[in-house]
């Protein structure tokens, strides 16, 4: 049954969701996800305890992690019954924010397969209307709260609010169509502060971000200031800045297969220079069975993605599951 919903998804997608304005394929995916029971059916989840993981001490039925897109609780419902280990929130912002005008989300597709730019800009409700909206989220699998500010005193405010939502909070200090999020990167002296003032506001597991655009900086800096912090999880990483002239800010981040060598490269220079100590979600290009598994083979704690959901669909988390399955 699988390898046909598999099958079925790649019609759609390439047939009808592929030829729609980006706007109008948004509207439409998730209109699906709201309304639709998908998690109700159970072709789409795996359950074994053999899968299970353990992340900045929380438990995970499995390692596979939805990265952050969706804020609406409705849709963060759907996707906790999706086959997913953990599911992230959409980075919340203190204040509401509209987000950068369209378009700001463009299809590219590479050698390696489709992905998207976008420059979505952190659109949210903002921290005090998405409390209100989760407070009475059923947690189905582990919550990863992700947040995004432009001030130590904006990441307290908001992992103090948010963090007793999560199970783990994720702050982002690498969105590229954020200037000044993105700039955190730049500043590790500066995200010393931060990393210890968020680390002081809440007792639940944190999970630093990172940008694949600062791998230098990542290691010799941000990396070992967040272990000296006490912080001992990181995603890695976030979407890639690049030049995207159909894009009404003439850049975005990119997404999708393309980035996959360097998840991969990354990923294993962090796990050579800091060891097990060091827990690590890698991000970033997984649209395959195989290439999650390569990951973990390759010292992943857990394997973050979002844009293979979508060009492959929900069924991918179940057809990951059963490959890691087969080899246990």
């Amino acid at each position: 049954m699988n390898p046909a919903i598999g099958a079925l998804y790649r019609l759609l997608y390439n047939g009808v969701l592929c030829r729609l304005p980006e706007p109008a394929a948004v509207a439409l995916g998730q209109t699906a996800l709201r309304l639709l029971p998908w998690d109700r059916l159970s072709a789409f989840r795996l359950d074994d305890p053999r899968l299970a993981v353990t992340l900045g001490g929380a438990r995970l039925p499995n390692p596979l992690i939805l990265a952050a897109m969706y804020y609406d609780p409705r849709i963060l419902r759907r996707v906790m019954g999706l086959g997913f280990g953990a599911v992230t929130t959409k980075s919340i912002t203190v204040e509401p924010r509209p987000g950068h005008p369209q378009p700001n989300l463009v299809r590219v597709r590479s050698a390696a397969g489709p992905g998207l730019v976008n420059c979505n800009g952190f659109q949210n409700p903002g921290l005090e209307r998405f409390r209100a909206a989760i407070i009475g989220l059923p947690h189905r699998v582990p919550l990863i709260v992700s947040v995004a500010g432009e001030s130590v005193d904006d990441y307290v405010r908001l992992v103090t609010r948010l963090g007793p939502l999560g199970d783990l909070v994720e702050f982002n200090i690498s969105s590229p169509n954020t200037r000044l999020v993105y700039e955190w990167s730049r500043k590790p002296r500066e995200l010393v502060a931060l990393l210890r003032a968020v680390r002081a506001a809440t007792d639940k597991p944190l999970i630093v971000k990172l940008s694949p655009d600062f791998t230098d900086a990542n290691e010799s800096e941000i990396i070992p200031a967040a272990l000296e912090a006490g912080i001992r999880i990181v995603n890695y990483g976030n979407a890639r800045r690049v030049e995207e002239r159909r894009l009404s800010q003439g850049a975005g981040g990119l997404s999708g297969p393309e980035l996959f060598p360097a998840t991969l490269e990354t990923l294993r220079r962090a796990r050579a220079r800091f060891g097990r100590g060091l827990e690590i979600i890698a991000t970033g290009g997984v649209d395959s069975p195989e290439k999650a598994r390569q990951l973990l083979r390759e010292g992943a704690t857990a394997v973050g993605y979002f844009t293979g959901f979508i060009t492959r669909g929900p069924i991918l988390a179940r057809e990951i599951l059963e490959l890691l399955l087969a080899e246990r």
